[in-house]
């Protein structure tokens, strides 16, 4: 007998095994130190992984959080970016890590909002991330508050210009006190052989122009006021019999004035050059040979005037009125401007050097400003019912037009959307006028008491 092959008993289908793994559970204070670290531009990103996420990151607190960390000793010069203005109305920045830390450094240009309006006429200032500037017009000032790194501004409301003003000069700084930051507006002009002055403080959580009691000196410089210790300070010249040259700081807080006092080697009838540098009140003197650098260690103290540095002239003999000290380097180093040219100093070699940057060129003014998340118009966003609604709709386009202007395709449809819509808010009250005057409801409509008036 043959034999037969048994069939093969058929396979059961083997049974698919799913392996899910779980992710370890990461604290929220964790997440939020790890988020405080990265990068703003990151930051902006992260924005958009998740509602809860954009949050957090939009929190008030964490923008303070964010900003005392970008703020320390240690990561400042990493966390920093120098701005360079040309007249040709460019804006232009670098990592300020470059300067000292790299052989090369690259430039990006910068379209700041309202470049539409007229060309930046000057910085104002900087603190905290927030990047100042004036955009001169023949009847208004245009003035803008900042942030670079998120593209986020501000346009302050306009405010009444006297076109008898001899000079104005303005100032950014914050007051600490009130958690606000402030504009100062100090506006001098002529009443036959008198000067008369008008000072006004623009509060960005009030959102309002305020007029002070008048500046206590004569203003002779529309240069910026220097922003030290919640103090706006600028140099003029004493109203005693002998008119000498001498420093006025306009407190934020209490909007008062104070007198600053200069080192003893300062000469009355010669103008002070004052600027900040690391956060301290600084003058520089001339003494034929090189440039002194004098910081005042505590703010108001004549006594904690220290010399900091001499600087050699270089390339050239230096002018006080051409430069500028920028940046300190706590091991040793000091960027300068000088004539619209950055020059590298180091103490300890006592060499200068021009430091490489691709792209730029002999700039009209610098100012160093912290990369940070902190919002100019945060004090919009917390005050709930605001009669202007928040951020006015020219800045809302033109604020859409600096975020998207990387991307002309969406912006572009956003523009069409708009215009359909203003056509339609047009054409709806259009309509209503016409109705308003069509004959039934003018026949419906009660006769005046006062018609015979």
């Amino acid at each position: 007998m043959e034999s037969r092959d048994r069939p093969s008993s058929s396979r059961r289908p083997s049974k698919r095994v799913r392996i899910t793994a779980t992710l370890p559970h990461i604290p929220d204070e964790i997440i939020l130190e790890i988020l405080c670290l990265l990068p703003v531009k990151s930051l902006m990103r992260f924005k958009c992984v998740s509602k809860s996420w954009r949050e957090m990151i939009s929190d008030p607190d964490f923008e303070k959080k964010q900003l005392a960390v970008a703020a320390r000793d240690s990561g400042e010069v990493y966390n920093s970016r120098l701005i360079m203005h040309y007249p040709s109305m460019k804006l232009k920045s670098c990592p300020l890590s470059c300067l000292f830390y790299e052989p090369v450094g690259h430039s990006v240009n910068h379209e700041y909002p309202g470049s539409e309006l007229g060309a930046m006429n000057e910085i104002i200032g900087s603190y905290n991330g927030l990047v100042c500037f004036c955009i001169r017009d023949t009847e208004n000032d245009i003035i803008f508050v900042w942030n670079p790194s998120t593209r986020e501004f501000r346009r302050l409301p306009p405010i009444s210009f006297m076109q008898c003003f001899h000079l104005v000069a303005y100032g950014f700084g914050y007051d600490s006190i009130a958690d606000d930051y402030k504009v100062t507006r100090v506006g001098c002009y002529c009443i036959g052989r008198y000067y008369e002055y008008q000072v006004r403080v623009f509060s960005l959580r009030g959102n309002v122009w305020r007029k002070i009691e008048n500046f206590p000196c004569y203003l002779f410089t529309d240069e910026p006021g220097i922003h030290v210790n919640g103090s706006i300070n600028f140099g003029g010249v004493g109203d005693s019999e002998n008119y000498y040259w001498s420093v006025v700081g306009l407190d934020l807080a209490s909007e008062s004035y104070r007198m600053v006092p200069l080192p003893d080697c300062a000469d009355p009838n010669v103008k002070p050059m004052i600027m900040a540098l690391g956060g301290r009140f600084c003058t520089i003197f001339d003494n034929d040979e090189a440039v002194d650098v004098w910081v005042m260690e505590q703010y108001g103290v004549k006594k904690s005037w220290n010399k900091l540095v001499t600087v050699p002239y270089f390339p050239d003999p230096m002018t006080v009125d051409c430069t500028k000290p920028v940046f300190f380097l706590r091991d040793g180093a000091i960027l300068m401007e000088f004539y619209g040219l950055l020059v590298l100093y180091n103490i300890d070699r006592d060499e200068s050097t021009i430091p490489t940057i691709y792209g730029t060129r002999h700039c009209h003014e610098v100012e160093v400003y912290l990369e940070t998340i902190v919002s100019p118009n945060a004090y919009y966003r917390l005050q709930a019912g605001h009669q202007n609604g928040g951020i006015g709709r020219q800045d809302k386009e033109l604020y859409i037009k600096e975020v998207l202007k990387d991307r002309p395709k969406v912006y572009n449809t956003y523009t069409k959307r708009l215009k359909q819509e203003k056509e339609l808010q047009n054409k709806k009250g259009y309509n209503n006028i016409a109705l308003n005057k069509s004959p039934t409801n003018q026949r419906n409509e009660p006769e005046s008491k006062d018609h015979h008036l």
